[in-house]
């Protein structure tokens, strides 16, 4: 019970450290925080629709259409229903079926209409609503101006929600690449840094970071200020060795329209090129390869390759017509009309401009490279009254940008105070944190120290326990051999007397010698756990001459020793041989009539085998029962017990130095054509025989 009231003691110790220190108070803040949260703020998890979007975006298109339709099956309410609409929504988006994706987006937004946020999955279906919108503005239409209210709005929904942080960084990033495209860089930049802000804290993934860093340097690249793109692009480069393809596509064109803003056609070609090469056999960024393109021709006329440029624009023309993409359609107008002037055919560029005018919601980038084209055809044409306005157009435009750079570096001064100031404002809370922190610290290493302290204590007790068990197994082994040693004295003496009543009874003479011998020799070793080969022989050759008179004058016992074997200097177990021996006469030779002409033997060898001695007990009796199962008697048994615990001992003590040279013990049948009985015991060389109770060591 101690035990129990000292652990729980530590482990409240322990908590309270832990939540004493700055990094446990913040998570213990963020589990008080989801307690007071209502459950209706957070959405339910759909496993299956969490499947289908990570196939999407892996372009496993199969699998993402297949968990619609078996969510749509499996849906329990309506929510759940258009929550796989809005799943199927992105798979038109992603194959660039804008029919269809309007369709569903329809669907939702009437299914919205009558369900005004009611629930958790509601209120997300309305952020994924107004974010698809968003999407279809900017890249399936180009009106940016739209697609930034969708946006806007999205992120207000999430503010009040309060929930889905992975949709509030694709909206801050969306809403930066809108400004972006508007002419607004110092909101664009302020957004992405923003977007950089949220994705550092909250571990965004290298396709978030790459975006980020690719939105930030094309925006620097577009105010036309590329000492900072350069240092954007660097940081995504970085990144290109884990960029998957659409990553790779939004960096070779943005840093290819880089390139062309800097007027290096050259390194912008190499960039479109490096990226048509790369998506041209992938038929799922069909779309991709036809906006390269687009970029691709303009670039081919700055370079004067007029030729290699008219392929291109027809074939994106008609892709983009089919697929009424306003944006890109302006772009290759504008380039059609830059081939008419170049070719000199100067009615069809008048053609062109009165056919194609500039819409009001155009982003600035394209009404730019619309209007100096136009300034070449006014130039020609003699036009300068139109050439005056189309110049002031784009002295406007350019102002503007140097008016934004002008603000961007009072926002990178702000920026930077504003920096500062967090740092200072965090320099102060950790020195007054400072203190609780020592508190925390010193709590917890105390509670390390008890626990430690409770476990040596504990290990300690378990080792003693397993100490005293083994000391109660050594000493009850011990006692059944000094039983068994002790149990052949009246045994002898009975045996003895009786037969030398019998040799006076007839007539023989008495000799109580062997008694005598056999007596003395059985009191030295009763007290004794360790002798010498040559005392266990002597004692032996004693017992045989006693038990002879019993057995018969047919009885002979023999003691062989290999030239090798110093029988003084092998050590063993008081008695084990003997109870061997006395094993083979009692069960063995004594089973056997006497048969005329035949010697009923015993036979003690000791050999050397390996760093050991081998004494083997052999005789020629009934021999070993082959229908049943040896019934191990009490002799063979305490020293089968002897030598396990010996052996335990020995491994305990020698482990440190790897001996695994033990004794070992066995009782078989003769395999040399003789009926009989063989018993051996394995002697370990530098082994120590006698059982120990001490309270030293494991």
């Amino acid at each position: 019970m101690k035990r129990i009231l000292i652990a729980l003691l530590c482990f409240v110790l322990l908590c309270i450290a832990w939540l004493l220190l700055p990094e446990g108070r913040r998570h213990a803040t963020l589990v008080v925080l989801k307690g007071c949260s209502s459950e209706s703020v957070t959405p339910p998890s759909l496993p299956l629709f969490d499947k289908g979007e990570a196939a999407l975006s892996g372009g496993d298109a199969a699998t993402a259409l297949a968990c619609v339709e078996q969510g749509k099956r499996e849906a329990r309410d309506s929510d759940e229903y258009y929550r796989y609409d809005v799943l199927l929504a992105k798979y038109y988006f992603s194959a660039m079926k804008a029919d269809s994706f309007m369709q569903c987006n329809r669907r939702l937004g009437q299914y919205l209409s009558g369900h005004q946020g009611e629930s958790a999955m509601q209120r997300l279906l309305q952020v994924e609503y107004e974010m698809q919108l968003g999407a279809y503005e900017a890249k399936m239409v180009g009106r940016m101006d739209s697609a930034l209210n969708h946006d806007l709005e999205a992120l207000r929904l999430v503010d009040e929600l309060g929930f889905d942080t992975s949709n509030r960084l694709v909206l801050l990033t969306n809403i930066a690449d809108a400004y972006k495209q508007l002419g607004r860089y110092d909101e664009g930049v302020r957004y992405f840094r923003k977007a950089m802000e949220l994705g550092d804290s909250l571990g965004m993934s290298d396709a978030t970071r790459i975006n980020v860093n690719i939105g930030i340097a094309s925006a620097y690249a577009a105010m036309g200020d590329f000492d900072q793109s350069s240092i954007w692009w660097e940081r995504a480069r970085q990144l290109k060795p884990r960029m998957q393809r659409q990553e790779l596509f939004q960096y070779l064109n943005n840093r290819g329209n880089d390139y062309y803003l800097q007027e290096k056609y050259q390194e912008s070609l190499q960039c479109f090129l490096e990226l048509d090469s790369m998506i041209a056999r992938d038929p799922s960024m069909l779309w991709e390869k036809m906006y390269g393109h687009c970029n691709l021709s303009d670039v081919y006329i700055k370079l004067g390759q007029q030729e290699k440029a008219r392929p291109l624009i027809d074939e994106t023309e008609r892709f983009f017509t089919q697929e009424r993409q306003l944006l890109p359609l302006y772009y290759l107008t504008t380039q059609r009309i830059d081939l008419a002037l170049i070719d000199g055919n100067l009615m069809l560029a008048r053609q062109l401009v009165e056919q194609n005018p500039t819409p009001q919601w155009m982003i600035p980038e394209q009404r730019l490279l619309r209007e100096r084209v136009l300034l070449k055809l006014y130039r020609q044409t003699a036009n300068w009254q139109k050439y005056a306005q189309a110049l002031q157009t784009v002295n406007q435009l350019q102002g503007a940008i140097t008016d934004v750079n002008t603000r961007m570096r009072f926002q990178t001064a702000l920026t930077q105070y504003e920096h500062e100031k967090q740092m200072l404002d965090k320099q102060r809370q950790l020195e007054e944190k400072e203190l609780s922190f020592r508190w925390a610290l010193s709590l917890f290493v105390a509670s390390a120290i008890v626990i430690v302290l409770l476990l040596v204590i504990i290990m300690m007790k378990q080792r003693e326990r397993k100490l005293e068990a083994r000391n109660m197994r050594n000493r009850i082994t011990g006692l059944r051999m000094e039983t068994v040693r002790n149990r052949i004295t009246p045994h002898f003496i009975s045996n003895a007397l009786t037969a030398e009543m019998l040799a006076q009874m007839d007539g023989k003479e008495v000799d109580l010698d062997p008694l005598v011998q056999l007596l003395h020799r059985g009191i030295e070793l009763t007290g004794t756990e360790q002798t010498t080969l040559a005392d266990e022989l002597e004692f032996i050759s004693f017992y045989c001459g006693i038990e002879s008179r019993s057995i018969g004058p047919d009885f002979k016992y023999e003691a062989r020793l290999a030239p090798n074997v110093d029988a003084d200097h092998v050590l063993l177990p008081s008695m084990s041989v003997q109870i061997l021996v006395e094993n083979a006469l009692k069960h063995g030779l004594k089973a056997r009539p006497a048969q005329p002409g035949q010697q009923r033997s015993v036979m003690v060898r000791a050999t050397r085998r390996d760093r050991g001695t081998l004494v083997e007990v052999i005789d020629n009796g009934v021999g070993l029962p082959e229908d049943r199962q040896i019934r191990e008697r009490t002799g063979l048994k305490v020293v089968r017990q002897t030598i396990v615990m010996l052996n335990e001992q020995h491994e305990a003590e020698a482990h440190a130095a790897g001996d695994d040279n033990l004794m070992s013990y066995a009782l078989e049948n003769r395999t040399d054509g003789v009926q009989g009985c063989r018993g051996w015991i394995y002697l370990p060389d530098d082994f120590d025989y006698t059982l120990k109770t001490n309270n030293h060591g494991d």
